[in-house]
């Protein structure tokens, strides 16, 4: 580790121990000591139940109840409030992205692994189509979200890249719920969430309806033209986990349709026909277990993942077949081995492409053998251990390790020193997309994509060593990062203007992370982070163009039984220039500058009939910023719009 890294991390352990030294729904979260949050069980890390403290990663756990004391419309905004993450678009997938860390390279939210209680959603033409998920996931079914900031491939290979994201629901829920909304731009909600018994089988049920007139932009193209565009959006949803003491079922079909506005190269008039994307994502995943004694089980999984993307230029499918064999083996609660084998099939088919061009159909299978070793037989030091081969085809076999110390210090604080490696392969848009668009008026190429089927996986190394606090009213955690990125898929302007996908150079990151939360008295609580980060490629500072900080800040309080406020601010210090990763990029808009997204709740419970009612206000950017993010993809056009202006949404929710 660097002495850069080492003093960062030394000066946030110093202002994280002076800051402890200084210092069913809502109530609940109220009544719950934060000592009593930190023993809520995570599953993605290392897939066994076990303790935020105990987990072999850094791990942050998003609560229902933290979700419902600040509101949310859906799963982006609830993103957006995480350490580390913002929540960007781009002019070909809008809301599509989830950036940890400040590493995001291309439009394709490609190395962030999204987990549905704890199984993989994937697509095989991208590996990062996720704005459906995104915008229309029934946030009412969620139990909690457990975020991985750092390499997860050694357990679920490609696409853990920088990341994962378990989104886990709620088996134990069983009263039905309504919720309707009506807000600003015409939008409308209506979600239904439900649970029931039946036998040893407990299942929830969730459902959501949205609709969205969209707010209103201009933007600019090339020959300076200003165009005016509506963002619509109409999403719909409807989510299944069932289990049982043997099988578990996970079905998801999300479905979303928004308008959005292309490269803005070139415009004709000031009013403009918005185009529509739209997105379809199914999940089905049915496990079995097979207990062969206390100490040891069996796993069995098979999954589908159905993608269907279309716009304007082509309409593209993509399916994955996932069998999974783990076994589990523990050794008098002092630890716990994994070992399990993966075996994928891909395709993607029945393509339309640009001007009708054909887009080459993409197949292939590929397998992975992991396993991982923790022990938790000394009261002080717990370590863990592991390691996953990958063969794809075509590319040599990858091998990723990773390794984990946890040292207790004293009854309220420890030490988790890290070491991971993840990859992630290319995707069949990078190896076999072949659009070559033709011509201008010299005959000249005006440009395209080119796959190529010789690209070797994006591969990471990641360094963390994380100091933690906790108290009856005090949780903290600090956190040092630094990570090198090899292998980088990018794209490349060849000498008849295509873009070719070519692996080149490296990305080096540096950051710390200081997050907690502080319970000021019985009814108030303070949840808090800030992130700093930077990168450099080939001498290149902040070539992600990501912001260097992020400080996110909240407040909720209970005023008493019947009415809750709950604020949360988060600040993005000013985006990078991203002509100076993208020389041809026309400086036309706003440029990205800082921005703080404000929102706030207003929650009253009420009974009618003997039934639980409640009636909130919620207000979405209250400081009614206008906010441009830079275009990452590096088209023509050197911003465009992030999010809209103040918005207010009026929600009445009944359980029965």
């Amino acid at each position: 580790m660097s002495s850069r890294s080492s003093c960062l991390l030394l000066s946030l352990i110093c202002l994280a121990t002076n800051m402890a030294q200084a210092a069913e729904e809502f109530d609940e979260f109220f009544e719950m000591e934060l000592s009593e949050l930190l023993q809520v069980t995570v599953t993605a890390p290392g897939k066994i139940a076990q303790t935020q403290t105990q987990s072999p990663s850094v791990v942050e756990i998003i609560t229902r109840e933290d979700i419902q004391a600040f509101g949310a419309n859906s799963l982006l905004e609830v993103l957006d409030r995480a350490t580390s993450i913002n929540m960007l678009g781009s002019f070909f997938y809008p809301q599509n992205l989830a950036v940890i860390r400040g590493v995001q390279l291309t439009h394709s939210n490609n190395d962030v692994l999204i987990l549905i209680n704890g199984r993989p959603l994937r697509d095989s033409f991208t590996g990062g189509q996720n704005f459906a998920l995104f915008t229309g996931f029934p946030l009412e079914s969620v139990k909690q979200i457990e975020i991985i900031r750092g390499p997860g491939s050694p357990l679920y290979g490609t696409n853990a890249f920088v990341g994962v994201i378990n989104i886990t629901t709620d088996t134990d829920k069983m009263e039905p719920e309504f919720t309707a909304t009506l807000g600003s731009y015409n939008s409308q909600r209506l979600t239904y969430q439900s649970g029931f018994n039946s036998g040893d089988w407990r299942t929830n049920l969730g459902m959501r309806l949205f609709k969205e007139d969209g707010w209103r932009f201009n933007a600019i193209d090339n020959s300076g033209n200003t165009g005016h565009f509506d963002t619509g959006e109409n999403n719909h949803s409807l989510f299944v986990y069932s289990q049982s003491d043997l099988w578990k079922v996970n079905a998801l079909y999300v479905k979303s349709e928004q308008d959005f506005w292309g490269s803005v190269s070139s415009w004709s008039g000031p009013e403009q026909d918005t185009r529509v994307v739209k997105s379809t994502k199914a999940l089905l995943d049915i496990g079995r277990t097979f207990r062969l004694s206390e100490q040891q089980r069996w796993e069995a999984n098979l999954g589908y993942t159905s993608s269907h993307f279309s716009h304007y230029n082509y309409d593209a499918k993509s399916e994955n077949w996932l069998g999974e064999l783990t076994h589990h083996y523990t050794l008098d609660d002092k630890s716990h081995w994994l070992t399990g084998f993966t075996g994928w099939h891909q395709d993607v088919k029945t393509l339309d492409g640009l001007r009708d061009a054909p887009i080459p159909a993409f197949s292939r299978n590929w397998w992975t053998v992991y396993s991982q070793y923790q022990s938790i037989s000394n009261e002080f030091v717990n370590w863990t251990v592991g390691v996953q081969v990958n063969k794809i085809p075509k590319v040599s076999a990858n091998f990723v390790p990773r390794g984990s110390i946890n040292i207790r210090l004293n009854d309220n604080s420890g030490l988790k020193i890290n070491y991971g490696e993840a990859f992630r392969a290319a995707y069949s848009v990078e190896t076999s997309f072949n659009l070559i668009v033709c011509c201008d008026a010299q005959g000249n190429n005006r440009g395209g994509l080119r796959g190529n089927p010789a690209l070797e996986p994006e591969e990471i190394a990641t360094e963390e060593i994380q100091y933690s606090y906790q108290s009856d009213s005090t949780q903290l955690n600090i956190t040092a990062f630094r990570s090198k990125l090899t292998n980088l898929i990018e794209r490349e302007r060849a000498a008849d203007r295509v873009l070719d996908f070519v692996n080149r150079g490296e990305l080096d990151v540096l950051g710390g992370e200081l997050e907690g939360k502080y319970q000021l008295r019985d009814a108030t609580r303070i949840t808090f982070s800030y992130t700093y980060q930077e990168n450099e490629s080939d001498g290149v500072s902040n070539y992600t163009l990501m912001p260097n900080h992020m400080f996110k800040f909240g407040i909720n309080h209970n005023f008493d039984e019947q009415i809750k406020l709950g604020i949360f601010n988060s600040y993005f210090s000013k985006f990078h220039d991203n002509s100076k990763r993208k020389s041809s990029t026309s400086q036309m808009n706003p440029e990205a500058d800082a921005y703080n997204m404000m929102s706030a709740e207003l929650r009253y419970k009420f009974k009618i009939g003997g039934r639980e009612a409640q009636l909130s206000l919620y207000g979405y950017n209250l400081l009614d910023e206008a906010i441009f993010q830079p275009e990452i993809a590096g088209r023509n056009i050197n911003t465009h719009p992030l999010r809209s202006g103040r918005a207010w949404y009026l929600t009445y929710r009944m359980s029965f």
